[in-house]
């Protein structure tokens, strides 16, 4: 029986594959053509050091675009409402890791999966941001992004 059981947990795997493993290539491939992307952050965190410990609180999202995606030169551009802002990315078979720099200093990174989250073509994403400011503080934002049409 224990034989079966070995047996069983180790062919189970490759007989019945998850839905998101299934749609991996296909969220992989859309994301390796997209040249411009909508994002949205519904869920959102801060981080702050305060008084000998960090302190977390809830905050509101944002949304904005990434255009310009130029996979080659390995960058892209940040839009919103406020402007827009260059971006340095790192492209992988399974991710695009975008980052920009403020002139006060500060790192945002926002990362965006080859995996479809549970709305139509939505990509799951995560954005961040680490201020330069003393004492530490960050933002934790995250949701999804879908290819547009540049």
């Amino acid at each position: 029986m224990r034989m079966l059981t070995i047996l069983l947990l180790a062919l189970l795997p490759g007989i019945a594959p998850s839905i998101a493993a299934a749609a991996a290539p296909e969220a992989r491939k859309a994301l390796a053509e997209a040249k411009a992307l909508s994002c949205a952050f519904k869920t959102a965190i801060e981080t702050n050091w305060e008084v000998d410990r960090f302190n977390t609180k809830q905050q509101k999202g944002f949304k904005f675009s990434i255009e310009g995606i130029n996979t080659a030169r390995g960058n892209a551009k940040a839009v919103s409402g406020q402007g827009a802002s260059h971006l340095e990315m790192v492209a992988l078979s399974n991710v695009r890791h975008f980052l920009g720099f403020t002139a006060s200093g500060d790192l945002n990174v926002t990362s965006v999966h080859g995996q479809f989250s549970d709305k139509s073509g939505e990509f799951l994403a995560s954005h961040s941001v680490h201020m330069a400011s003393e004492p530490p503080r960050t933002f934790q934002h995250f949701g999804g992004c879908k290819a547009k049409a540049e």
